[in-house]
């Protein structure tokens, strides 16, 4: 993955402005919502979860970008790994409460998303070279890395094409509609999809 990240120094850097613009935009629309059971009030409603869950992503992610030779394997495969366990614990609760009346399928997706993420990038950092030499299992072969990495960068697509609004909303519930929650959503999707190319690469 670093020889990937280290080689395309102008691909690298777009991806971390995209990391920070994302961080910026998430934080921003915290501040300016009301909270989650305000569903009546004018003010847009977020999901604190899921947006908490895009920051942590983009830190992650961030510091593999700026720092490729310095990052620990074994820190970031704790902090995935972490981050895979409290999502599915996460959308486990938000499954029961919604098979029992309480809560929106929108709310489940979110997370179910942002698990789909975390267990990717999990993924992509299995197989480092440094978790070879620590003794850890190879990591997926190539063929299923670029694999995932198309169906988000796919995911990507969509979220960029107007016409698909209405599937968008049934599918990305990253708050009310419109294009603010959207742009968190697809710097997630590609920069999964650089991580999980980066990773097949080497």
């Amino acid at each position: 993955m670093e020889t990937f990240v280290l080689q395309y120094e102008l691909l690298r850097w777009g991806m971390l402005a995209g990391f920070v613009v994302t961080a910026a935009t998430v934080i921003r629309r915290v501040a300016r919502a009301g909270p989650e059971c305000a569903a009546g009030r004018a003010v847009p409603v977020v999901d604190r979860h899921s947006d908490a869950a895009h920051l942590l992503m983009c830190l992650v992610m961030a510091a593999m970008l700026m720092f490729p030779l310095r990052a620990d394997p074994a820190a970031l495969r704790g902090v995935l790994t972490a981050m895979t366990v409290v999502y599915g614990v996460l959308l486990t609760t938000r499954i029961m409460h919604r098979h029992n009346g309480n809560g929106d399928v929108h709310r489940v997706t979110a997370i179910g998303y942002h698990l789909a993420a975390a267990a990717a990038m999990l993924l992509a950092v299995s197989g480092t070279h440094a978790g070879h030499a620590m003794g850890h299992t190879p990591g997926a072969p190539p063929s299923v890395l670029v694999t995932l990495a198309a169906v988000f960068a796919a995911d990507a697509v969509l979220m960029a094409v107007p016409a698909s609004g209405e599937l968008r909303r049934r599918l990305v519930p990253h708050g009310p509609a419109g294009g603010g929650p959207v742009i968190p959503h697809m710097v997630m999707d590609l920069g999964t999809a650089y991580m999980l190319v980066a990773a097949a690469i080497g």
